[in-house]
């Protein structure tokens, strides 16, 4: 019996399976557990107990806060594109804003289309669809990468190329008209008092490549285009997610708590500074 003990601890990974564990109950003990014994010692037991509780949930209240105005700590769920479908005609597609872009840059070639003409056709069309910058596309890449092989339309990465300019998008949150300090504040402020968010939609397009031979000892070969293959257009929806949910509960909870905690106290001292009153009276 023994050895077969000694057998299973043997066999606990300690590091890190229990050494996370031990920190953070050895912290509890000793730092919440020594505030309360010394409040314990002066207060009495039960109003030790009261006091300490009541200051761990001040703290934590005013934690969550921080977590909540920032977004970091306890998070909820990050913002995320999602896949809403695959298409190769714009015009088929269940969306109206995607028919829309469609019927904007229709007759244009996506293949070889620049940034500049396809702003320009959207300008010129009045469109609220803008194209999305290189830098701006790589969340909505990585989701249309991962849908296009789930989906079964290839087979890896390697088998399709990003239309340099072919990633488009709509709706969302009004964007600042500039960097300026004035632009910054006021979209700001326009943004926070939003009770609802506007649905905001992507269009990334691909086209599959040429199918090479790599030769043995050369270089892979640079991927192509296949002119005569179509153009696939991923559309998605950007979910906003529950990234402050979580703190903002914690904070209200915590707040709650703290504040009938704090009540009770003074409440508590209330009844003493009375009961003493009535003692010097007598």
């Amino acid at each position: 019996m023994i050895a077969t003990l000694i057998g299973f601890i043997d066999g606990i990974g300690f590091d890190p399976f229990l050494r996370g564990f031990l920190s953070v109950l050895v912290g509890v003990v000793v730092l919440m557990g020594s505030v309360f014994l010394l409040l314990a010692t002066n207060s009495g037991f039960r109003t030790g107990f009261m006091i300490a509780l009541t200051g761990l949930m001040g703290w934590i209240f005013i934690m969550a806060i921080i977590w909540w105005i920032y977004g970091i700590g306890w998070r909820g769920e990050q913002p995320a594109w999602h896949l809403e479908e695959v298409h190769t005609e714009m015009s088929d597609a269940a969306l109206d804003e995607v028919r829309e872009l469609g019927d904007d840059l229709g007759g244009i070639n996506f293949s070889d289309a620049s940034a500049d003409e396809l702003t320009s056709a959207l300008d010129s069309s009045d469109s609220d669809w803008i194209v999305m910058p290189p830098a701006a596309r790589g969340d909505a890449q990585a989701v249309a990468d991962a849908a296009l092989i789930e989906e079964g339309f290839f087979s890896s990465t390697a088998d399709y190329l990003p239309l340099e300019s072919g990633a488009f998008e709509v709706g969302g949150k009004p964007k600042r008209d500039s960097n300026a300090m004035v632009d910054r504040v006021t979209n700001k402020i326009r943004n926070t008092i939003f009770i609802t968010h506007p649905a905001h939609y992507s269009v990334v397009q691909v086209q599959a490549v040429v199918p090479q031979d790599t030769e043995p000892g050369a270089p892979p070969p640079t991927p192509m285009i296949d002119e005569n293959e179509p153009v696939l257009s991923v559309v998605m929806v950007r979910d906003l997610g529950s990234l402050r949910f979580v703190p903002a509960m914690v904070t209200l909870a915590s707040g709650i708590i703290f504040f009938v905690l704090a009540w009770l106290l003074h409440e508590r001292d209330k009844r003493e500074a009375q009961m003493r009153a009535e003692v010097d009276a007598a």
